[in-house]
């Protein structure tokens, strides 16, 4: 970002603002302080020159002249270097003791009844001692004694005057302060800039189509590096999902090409001649069948992509996954019968999940069909519900040929067939659509041996406020679940 740029920015305009809000608040506190402080002074000082002018009263009243005069001498030399300044004067104004020549004309309004401190002004030449070597206007109290008399009491400002010194200074710097603070924001929404920058230059670099690109992440390990972690991982999660849907795209070109390629052929050969209605008949019948496999196909792909995509989310309801293993049992009990299969349904008591009932029963279905379809005749299915402290597990196992546990992850990945050469090999989307449902309840697809089989296992979450109850489960092999916690 170019310097002429940074202006225009909301962190610089932010920065200014609240430098202006800080300016202004430093600016009132600096008044307050200097008013509040000026007149706690003040008052201080009034209230200490009445006290001392009244003390050298009531000694004079007491004791005389002779006294006051002894008290007053008594105090001198302190007070020249205090900034105190007395004058003990007779009746027409001739000095008697104190540290001023003689008595100031303007103190002679301050010879009234009741004691008042106002601010009088003192030429060079009244003051002794160097306190001052200038004119000074000090406050100052007076006060006519019995005998006629005048004594006077005023005091030096210094302190009142560095309090002033300390505010103009304070006053003065208020720029710099403001100037300084200024800096300061820009300084650090430059700094947020150029990581926001950063994450802005990465963004458009994926918009060019370079998804490989990534947010740099620091070494700070703050807020940016947080969002930049989970941004991050969103585009590798973009980006796996656009490879999948490449992929995706491939298969389903070719898988589809077969079917079709195969329909057109037996129609043009069966258009080539008159033939018999039954060899229409069967022509009809192989070309519906190619097509409910091309349908089949997609409605695999669509329910992958609303399981992934989270568009059944919504319709989220209490399934007990008991009675759902019973339904399906009850319903596949005669068809592995047909297949000569054994099959028995290992569930009790009652086990809710907030889920998807439809998916989970489509799940459980193909898992079904592929022990019903891999098992030879002769062999064992068990679909049992099984509750541990890792979860609640919906198992299909069967004494099958298994799959090799070096094929565990590669099985889940659409369009991958392991038994290919089977005239019966299906669309290799069945695995996948599993995985896709049990993610989409937070889940998982695992699988097992089963010495001999297969054990496809779908882990779904404990329910919040749960049991963590476990159900031992016998599998077709007499085996216990111990070898379940090792998945």
């Amino acid at each position: 970002m170019q310097l002429s740029e940074l202006g225009r920015t909301s962190v610089v305009k932010l920065a200014v603002r609240y430098t202006l809000f800080y300016g202004a608040i430093l600016t009132a506190l600096l008044i307050v302080l200097h008013w509040s402080s000026s007149r706690f002074v003040s008052e201080e000082m009034e209230e200490e020159i009445e006290q001392e002018l009244l003390r050298l009263a009531e000694i004079h009243a007491k004791g005389g002249a002779a006294v006051l005069q002894r008290d007053i001498d008594a105090r001198l030399e302190d007070a020249i270097h205090s900034g105190r300044f007395y004058l003990f004067a007779g009746s027409d104004g001739q000095p008697i003791s104190g540290n001023l020549t003689k008595w100031p004309h303007e103190a002679n309004v301050l010879l009234g009844v009741e004691v008042e401190v106002e601010n009088i002004w003192l030429d060079d030449d009244i003051l002794i001692g160097n306190y001052y070597t200038n004119d000074a206007y000090l406050p100052a109290a007076a006060l006519r004694l019995r005998d006629g008399s005048r004594l006077l009491v005023a005091r030096g400002v210094e302190q009142h005057d560095a309090l002033r010194e300390l505010s103009e200074n304070l006053f003065e710097s208020l720029p710099a302060v403001v100037f300084f603070v200024l800096l300061v924001g820009i300084s650090m929404g430059w700094s947020i800039l150029r990581r926001l920058e950063a994450i802005q230059l990465t963004a458009h670099d994926i918009m060019a189509g370079d998804l490989s690109r990534r947010i740099p992440v620091s070494d700070k390990n703050d807020e940016f590096d947080a969002l930049a972690r989970c941004l991050n991982e969103m585009l590798a999660r973009i980006e796996d999902v656009l490879t999948e849907m490449r992929e995706v795209t491939d298969n389903v070109a070719h898988d589809l090409r077969n079917p079709i390629s195969r329909i057109r052929n037996r129609m043009e050969v069966t258009l080539l001649e008159r033939r018999s209605e039954e060899d229409y008949r069967e022509a009809m019948y192989q070309t519906i069948r190619d097509a409910e496999a091309m349908m089949r196909t997609f409605n695999a792909i669509l329910h992958i992509a609303q399981a992934n995509a989270g568009m059944v989310r919504a319709r989220l309801e209490k399934v007990d996954l008991v009675e759902l293993a019973r339904q399906l049992g009850e319903l596949y009990e005669p068809i592995a019968e047909e297949a000569g299969l054994s099959l028995q349904v290992q569930a009790d008591g009652m086990h809710e999940i907030r889920g998807h009932p439809d998916l989970l029963g489509q799940a459980v279905v193909n898992l079904l069909d592929n022990a019903v379809k891999y098992t030879p005749r002769g062999g064992r299915i068990m679909l049992a519900v099984q509750t541990h402290t890792k979860g609640i597990d919906l198992i299909v196992a069967d004494t099958g040929p298994g799959i090799p546990e070096s094929e565990y992850q590669r099985v889940k990945q659409r369009f991958v067939r392991l038994g290919c050469d089977r005239p019966d090999a299906g669309s290799g989307l069945g695995l996948s659509l599993v995985d896709a449902i049990a993610r989409q309840h937070q889940g998982m697809l695992l699988f097992a041996d089963n010495h001999p089989g297969l054990r496809a296992i779908i882990r779904l979450p404990l329910p919040r406020g749960s049991l963590e109850t476990h159900v031992p489960v016998t599998y077709p092999d007499d085996r216990s679940d111990a070898g379940l916690s090792q998945v």
